[in-house]
C-alpha cells in the first residue's frame, strides 16, 4: 500500500507491516477463482462475502472520490467488509490481476488457528491505525490554514496590476472585472480562485480586479495555498479550470477590441 502524497513514516510502516502478513494469512486457504482478471475501469465491488489477494497491478481505494490508499502487488483487498459493511470504492485504471478467497472459508480458516487468530488481528490493528494517523496528518494540514474574510464594495480594487502580491482569493459572493491597461478583459465569477499565478510565481500582478458588486472573498497566503495544493487535488482541478475559463475569456475579448481598432 502507499500514497500520492507523502505520509508520515509510521503510516508507510504500519503499512508493510501488513504486507508481511498476508502470505501467512492466507497460507492453507483454498483459493476460490485463480488469477481472476478485471478489466481498466472495471472496479471491484465490496460487501460480497469476497476478499483479493492482487497479484499483478494497482487499485485506488477512494471515497467520495478521495483517494485512501493505493493497493499494489501483495496487498488484501476487501477483508474488512468481511464482518462490517464497507463504504470506499474500489477503482483500476489499468487491468489488474487477483486471487479470488471465500470470506467465510478464509474467517473459519482464521477462527480455526490461534496464531493466525492473533495475525488476523494485528493486520487490522495495523490497518485502523495507518487510516487513524492518514486522518491526522491531513486533517492538521488542512487545519494550518488561516484564510481572512474581505468585503469590497462596488468599485474597489481587489488586485492593482504590476504589484506585488502574497495573497489567492476565492470570490464568494459577487462579481469582478478583469482590467489590463484601463481595459477590461475578463470577469471573476463566484466560487473563482483568482490571483493565484503572481501569488505562486512571485510575479507582479499582470492585471487589475475591481468589484463591479458588492464583494466577499476568501484570501490565503500562498504557501498555505501550497499546501492546499498538495492536499486537495479537486483544488488543483478547480484552479485548472478557473484559469482556463480566465484566459479564455481574455483571449476573446481582446479579439472583440482588436476589430473595434481603426
Amino acid at each position: 500500500m502507499y500514497h500520492n502524497f507523502d505520509v508520515p513514516a509510521s503510516v508507510e510502516t504500519l503499512w508493510k507491516t501488513c504486507h508481511s502478513l498476508v502470505a501467512e494469512l492466507l497460507h492453507n486457504c483454498p483459493i476460490k477463482s485463480h488469477n481472476l482478471k478485471v478489466v481498466a475501469n472495471k472496479p471491484l465491488i465490496a460487501n460480497t462475502g469476497s476478499l483479493y489477494l492482487l497479484k499483478d497491478g494497482t487499485i485506488n481505494e477512494t471515497f467520495a472520490g478521495q483517494l485512501i490508499v493505493v493497493h499494489e502487488s501483495g496487498d488484501l483487498i476487501g477483508g474488512e467488509a468481511l464482518i462490517q459493511e464497507k463504504f470506499t470504492a474500489y477503482e483500476n485504471d489499468f487491468a489488474v490481476t487477483l486471487d479470488e478467497y471465500d470470506g467465510q472459508t478464509f474467517l473459519d480458516t482464521i477462527a480455526a488457528d490461534q496464531t493466525k487468530f492473533l495475525l488476523w488481528n494485528q493486520y487490522l490493528s495495523c490497518l485502523t491505525q495507518s487510516y487513524q494517523l492518514l486522518l491526522c496528518h491531513f486533517s492538521r494540514q488542512e487545519s494550518n490554514f488561516s484564510p481572512e474574510f474581505r468585503h469590497y464594495e462596488q468599485g474597489e480594487t481587489i488586485i492593482e496590476a504590476n504589484t506585488d502580491g502574497d495573497d489567492v482569493f476565492t470570490l464568494m459572493t459577487g462579481a469582478a472585472k478583469v482590467l489590463h491597461n484601463d481595459t477590461e478583459v475578463g470577469e471573476i465569477n463566484r466560487d473563482e480562485i483568482f490571483g493565484a499565478i503572481a501569488a505562486l510565481t512571485n510575479t507582479k500582478r499582470s492585471a487589475s480586479i475591481i468589484a463591479t458588486t458588492a464583494c466577499d472573498t476568501i484570501v490565503v497566503k500562498s504557501d498555505n495555498f501550497r499546501s492546499l495544493l498538495a492536499a486537495r487535488p479537486d483544488t488543483v482541478q478547480k484552479l485548472i479550470h478557473d484559469m482556463a475559463r480566465t484566459i479564455v475569456s481574455c483571449n476573446e475579448r481582446i479579439i472583440e477590441l482588436s476589430k473595434l481598432e481603426p
